[in-house]
């Protein structure tokens, strides 16, 4: 019989390679790393309201109150800087909620900040179009301090850019169906196995129209070909200078800038898109059960270092201390076991981020001149060493989570019985009880046992995916060092 720690890692073997993996009709993207969280993070639809609607256009101070929170919650859970564990820990969460010294955002701006550039002129006819295509991509909107009545700028997706990204995310809900469906069918056995083994025979062509449908749309509405182009043309032309694009992407960068009302915490404004994601189809419905345990093993591919410091035994994650603690249970044993739930992939937008700045060659960073910190963002090795590896790109949510096992089911009730209301208590990246804060105060959620079911109400995120980013700095050796400034 398998152990919950056999199950675990297959499972998570088997997810990342939906999430990741490709075949060669739907290559995998480059460079992308899973993060799992631990605990997962829990949100409840109407969390994303603010996505939905947009901060720019409300005028009830309740309702605009109520979307800053949720737009605050938001943007701290994906403020992080991913490390080479492959996980998102209590202990790491927390730390982002407390400082802002571990922050994604903070790290980007202090190289934008520290960076030395080539210094080249660029024609005002150059200056002209790079505005231009700066209004197609991004727009800005003024917004109001509930509390001085002070109007402020923000920067906000434009419609070229809001069509790019909700037709990438379709894209990618096509293309996890498609891979969810291949890899549950690959991994099949026994008499459990066999609709998937069938559905993928007869309807695998299906699947892969859907994921070709997405990349036309993708390519026709959502304006792929000239965003690509685009971005094309800003770093061929900051390529001879960048100082006009640095000074622009640090004002867009500080314009960013919301204080959250109640903590009067700032925050630099991060949405999701689609975002009505929460409340839509295209959700992806998977299931895994304990005959395929030895179908997918190659958990190494799973993150950087092999698995890190998941538990994949029952775990509890306090809510204060945000410490994950792993009972002895990894080895318990069970006969049976299924799992199911549906999954999505959301498209994390930052108006004020600019990825492009790394791949472009022009820039550099001087300790004692500018950089004050040990380490450059990242060497772009394999297993990157660094202080910016990299950045989150998607949430991956899951929502109708059941468990179908006797010896789980005993096993975790009695494990969960043991700790009073707070914190998480949950396997792998799963949150299963729990209490968290969201815009309309604190919430418990708690799972509902039925003899040898538990399921997990609401949804809540368990991952990510991190794109990684080049050598940073990597500049041309042929620039001398007399034309940085």
């Amino acid at each position: 019989m398998p152990t919950v720690e056999e199950l675990g890692k297959s499972l998570l073997g088997t997810l990342n390679q939906i999430l990741t993996g490709g075949d060669a009709r739907v290559p995998a993207p480059l460079n992308n790393k899973i993060s799992w969280c631990q605990p997962g993070i829990p949100f409840m639809p109407e969390d994303f309201e603010f996505a939905a609607e947009g901060l720019g256009s409300i005028v009830d101070a309740d309702h605009l109150r109520k979307m800053q929170k949720q737009a605050f919650n938001f943007a701290t859970a994906v403020d992080f800087v991913p490390d080479v564990s492959g996980v998102y820990g209590g202990d790491q969460q927390q730390t982002i909620y407390r400082t802002s010294e571990a922050r994604m955002s903070h790290m980007y701006g202090e190289i934008l900040r520290g960076s030395k550039v080539v210094q080249n002129d660029v024609t005002e006819a150059e200056k002209t179009k790079l505005e231009k295509f700066r209004k197609l991509l991004y727009e800005t909107k003024v917004t109001k301090n509930l509390v001085t009545d002070e109007e402020t700028e923000l920067t906000v997706p434009g419609p070229v850019m809001t069509a790019y990204v909700d037709a990438q995310a379709n894209y990618l809900d096509a293309s996890t169906d498609y891979q969810s469906k291949r890899v549950q069918a690959q991994t099949a056995v026994g008499p459990s196995g066999a609709a998937a083994v069938s559905d993928f025979m007869l309807n695998g062509e299906n699947y892969f129209l859907k994921v070709k449908s997405a990349i036309d749309r993708w390519t026709t509405q959502g304006y792929r070909n000239e965003v690509d182009q685009i971005n094309a043309y800003i770093a061929q032309v900051t390529q001879r200078s960048m100082s006009l694009w640095k000074a622009r992407l640090q004002e867009l960068y500080d314009r960013a800038v919301i204080t959250d009302i109640d903590s009067n915490s700032p925050f630099r404004y991060t949405t999701i898109i689609p975002g009505g994601f929460a409340r839509a189809a295209g959700w992806t419905g998977y299931s895994f059960y304990h005959e395929q345990v030895n179908q997918n093993s190659d958990w190494r591919t799973s993150s950087w270092s092999g698995g890190g410091g998941i538990s994949l035994g029952f775990w509890r994650a306090g809510g204060s201390a945000g410490r994950s603690l792993q009972s002895s249970n990894e080895s318990l044993q069970v006969s049976n076991f299924k799992l199911s739930f549906e999954l999505v992939q959301a498209v994390v937008a930052r108006p004020w981020f600019y990825p492009e700045f790394f791949m472009n060659r022009s820039w550099t960073l001087e300790k004692g001149h500018g950089w004050t910190f040990d380490e450059l963002p990242s060497n772009g090795e394999p297993v990157p060493r660094g202080i910016f590896i990299g950045y989150p790109t998607q949430a991956i949510f899951v929502r109708n989570l059941v468990i179908e096992s006797d010896e789980f089911a005993n096993a975790f009730s009695s494990y969960s019985s043991q700790f009073s209301a707070g914190g998480s208590v949950g396997w792998g990246p799963f949150s299963i009880n729990g209490s968290y804060s969201y815009a309309g105060g604190n919430k418990n959620y708690e799972m509902d046992r039925s003899g040898a079911k538990i399921k997990v109400p609401g949804m809540q995120i368990i991952a990510f995916v991190n794109h990684l980013i080049p050598k940073a700095p990597n500049p041309l050796p042929d620039i001398p060092p007399e034309q940085f400034g």
